[in-house]
């Protein structure tokens, strides 16, 4: 291979455009750079049961084998998580050493146990590594191991310290790493992104969807996420119930699923608001939904930095987000978008109506919320902060 030619491996145990916010990012990345011409493939796990996706042919996968390969989310830690997490990391031990001369840095989307597991073999070989974390507060991520499951979380805290460098999404996980004796300087501050050419090029008003969903001449306000704990919907839920009886003709969209949907519906039931609910499951694009969207809320009690919250600021929408992670990185309370405490579904309710009520202030957000994305969260800017570094590790 040419000296000059960046030759980059990727582990990505979920590289999906539609599994979640890390393996959209990891997919839209690599992409973006094998345009970019950097010799670059990808270790990911083999999924059954997902919806299609369509991939580079510029970027070659090598799928992964393991337990359980219709599921994704791995939120908890127990018995199948840690199976499948241990048999991908293992798995991607043979393919590194075997493929040893087809790359210089090594690029982890997730801190987990593929990046412990493959530390000690890549310093071997003498590989570069770069570690993204996705997450603050979560169970055995790099920035969250100071002081859980001892004496492991020390030990796994004293092995991150060789890796070359750490990407982190936000200031809580910067703090994390810091926390985790991870040196200063061995920590890069990069957010997640954004294409927003290409976002803005698929959005459109779809007024057919309101046709769809009965949702004419309705306030329309929207939640995208997975339905997990993490994600504070049944704190959503609490606060719609106040919501919707100031203005009855209000209707929350709940765009996504996940293993809470069944108790999350229940809880609907339970609270009486089932006319002004709709569970609308899995979408593969819902630039059409947000097109109809009055007011975008994200109810998060944890969060690395959201994709959906991103590509709402995207379209220009006014947000109400709770004041986690990256979501206070990217909104100044009262310029760009409204924040409020996490599990208070007061806060939330009262955010949500001064946006419906208020419309000039709600016009006000929406503009600054679109030039913060362009001004800051753009792939066409970050993608050259990771070309960067690989040629600085290179060097």
């Amino acid at each position: 291979m040419s000296n000059n030619t960046l030759n980059v491996c990727v582990v990505a145990p979920l590289y999906h455009l539609t599994l979640g916010g890390l393996g959209r990012q990891a997919q839209l990345l690599t992409e973006k750079l094998a345009d970019a011409g950097i010799n670059i493939f990808v270790i990911t796990r083999k999924m059954e049961g997902i919806h299609e996706c369509s991939y580079s042919s510029k970027v070659k996968r090598i799928r992964v084998w393991t337990p359980r390969s219709s599921l994704s989310v791995l939120e908890e830690v127990n018995f199948s998580s840690i199976l499948i997490s241990l048999v991908f990391s293992i798995s991607c031990a043979w393919i590194l050493l075997r493929k040893r001369r087809d790359y210089d840095v090594v690029h982890f989307h997730g801190a987990r146990a593929a990046l412990y597991v493959n530390i000690p073999l890549l310093k071997l070989l003498g590989k570069k590594i770069v570690a993204k974390v996705s997450a603050a507060n979560h169970p055995f991520e790099a920035g969250s191991l100071r002081g859980t499951y001892f004496p492991l979380g020390y030990l796994l805290a004293q092995l991150i310290k060789t890796v070359d460098i750490f990407i982190a999404i936000s200031e809580e996980i910067h703090q994390g790493l810091l926390q985790d004796r991870v040196a200063e300087e061995k920590i890069l501050r990069v957010p997640n992104f954004i294409d927003v050419k290409s976002f803005e090029s698929r959005y459109a008003p779809c007024n057919a969807l309101r046709e769809n969903f009965g949702l004419k001449d309705r306030i329309v306000v929207t939640y995208c996420g997975r339905l997990v704990s993490r994600k504070g919907v049944d704190v959503l839920l609490m606060a719609w119930q106040s919501i919707v009886r100031a203005h009855e003709h209000a209707v929350l969209l709940i765009l996504g699923d996940g293993p809470l949907r069944n108790e999350l519906e229940r809880m609907v039931h339970e609270l009486d608001i089932e006319h002004s609910v709709v569970f609308t499951g899995w979408q593969e694009d819902i630039t059409g939904f947000l097109s109809i969207t009055d007011v975008f809320v994200q109810s998060s009690l944890q969060e690395g930095l959201a994709n959906a919250l991103l590509e709402a600021m995207a379209l220009g929408l006014p947000i109400v987000a709770t004041r986690i992670g990256g979501s206070e990185d990217v909104i100044q309370d009262g310029i760009n978008g409204l924040l409020v405490e996490p599990k208070d579904s007061k806060g939330l309710a009262s955010a949500v109506l001064t946006l419906i009520e208020d419309k000039p202030k709600a016009s006000f957000l929406r503009r600054n919320a679109l030039e913060t994305i362009k001004k800051n969260y753009s792939i066409e800017e970050i993608h050259m902060v990771y070309i960067d570094l690989y040629r600085r590790l290179c060097s």
